[in-house]
């Protein structure tokens, strides 16, 4: 569904000419964005893009995030060997996402391990649903039957299934006599005790000046933080956008490497936008979440922003919400929002109290219909 003229005028001009104002770092979109869209499904679990989420991000979502004590299943049990691409045996985890232990790149704040535990309930990177209270290694083997080849440091205590990026592990049997050759009748009916997605960031972001797809002069362009050529853009139409920022010379080549040269584009849609501000509103409200299940619920709902109704084109202003800025949150049944705000076509409200300062209203632009 091509984009009509006059929003591909407005995008030609932010390509020649990059006027616009300049948005501050703390944009949800990461300094080191994984443009190639492949390599950003193969590292991502749930919302967790390794080497994209930080954690600091991970301390926003929760402030009672713990650190705690991991063990390397990969690694000799007396701890002695590491592993150079995250800091080892130590992890993060917080309540809100079972399952997921999270552990920092040995230099940077970025993750670059996430670890699976018997609480994990949801899909591997490439879709596949999985309940790890009941996977067992022949179930492995099944779904992903090029991991069939068992690997041991010698000195570990687990059994390890592994592509480049994803390893499963089974707990070694020390009463099984001899160890070698395995023994793989047994280890198929054992159960996976954990699950690595790991990677080395150092290794993308080194990768950096050449994984931006761009046309010529363009600047490099972003839609919903995936690379995406001014090409690909066509297929949006200008009722699809919340917002769109530019950077432009030093600011843009901060953000993707001498690619940047021409500028950088982010160009976020209303469904990319709804899906952002409903996880932080529903991170913060119980009862929100319970109103608001899903993203995708929020057609019956009317957000009054600081006292004022957001009727048309209001994703953006949502968006642009973070932890910091947003104050209160409330839901109003339908009886009060026609009394107080005179809405009559909606079921609830959502009352948001936000510290909205004139820096943070510059963040972004609204393309209207």
């Amino acid at each position: 569904m091509p984009i009509n003229k006059s929003v591909v005028k407005f995008l030609l001009i932010l390509s020649s000419s990059l006027t616009l104002f300049q948005m501050g770092l703390s944009q949800t979109v990461s300094v080191n964005n994984i443009g190639d869209t492949i390599l950003s499904k193969k590292l991502t679990i749930g919302s967790f893009c390794l080497c994209q989420t930080t954690v600091t991000d991970l301390r926003n979502l929760d402030k009672d995030l713990k650190e705690i004590k991991v063990e390397e299943m990969d690694m000799c049990n007396d701890g002695f060997s590491q592993d150079a691409r995250f800091v080892n045996q130590k992890g993060y985890y917080s309540d809100k996402y079972p399952g997921f232990i999270f552990q920092k790149d040995n230099e940077t704040d970025y993750i670059s391990k996430i670890r699976l535990t018997n609480e994990f309930v949801g899909n591997l990177p490439d879709g596949t649903p999985i309940d790890m209270k009941h996977l067992l290694a022949k179930d492995v083997i099944k779904l992903y039957p090029r991991f069939n080849t068992w690997r041991s440091r010698g000195c570990s205590d687990y059994w390890n299934l592994t592509n480049d990026t994803l390893s499963f592990f089974v707990r070694i049997d020390k009463n099984k006599k001899p160890q070698y050759p395995i023994d793989e009748a047994l280890y198929l009916e054992k159960p996976i005790e954990g699950i690595d997605l790991v990677v080395s960031c150092y290794g993308i972001f080194t990768r950096a000046d050449h994984r931006y797809k761009k046309l010529f002069d363009d600047p490099v362009f972003f839609i919903d933080s995936v690379n995406v050529t001014r090409i690909e853009l066509q297929k949006y139409q200008p009722s699809d956008i919340a917002l769109v920022t530019v950077y432009k010379d030093t600011n843009a080549i901060k953000l993707v490497g001498p690619q940047g040269k021409d500028g950088a584009v982010y160009i976020e849609t209303k469904a990319f936008a709804r899906i952002k501000y409903w996880h932080l509103f529903s991170e913060r409200s119980p009862e929100y979440l319970n109103a608001v299940p899903n993203p995708q619920s929020d057609s019956s709902v009317a957000y009054i922003l600081n006292g004022k109704v957001l009727k048309e084109n209001f994703e953006g202003d949502l968006s642009l919400l973070d932890d910091k800025s947003l104050t209160e949150i409330s839901v109003i049944d339908a009886e009060k929002l026609k009394k107080d705000f005179n809405v009559f076509d909606k079921r609830i409200g959502v009352l948001i109290k936000a510290n909205v300062t004139e820096k943070h209203k510059s963040k972004g632009t609204m393309m209207s219909n």
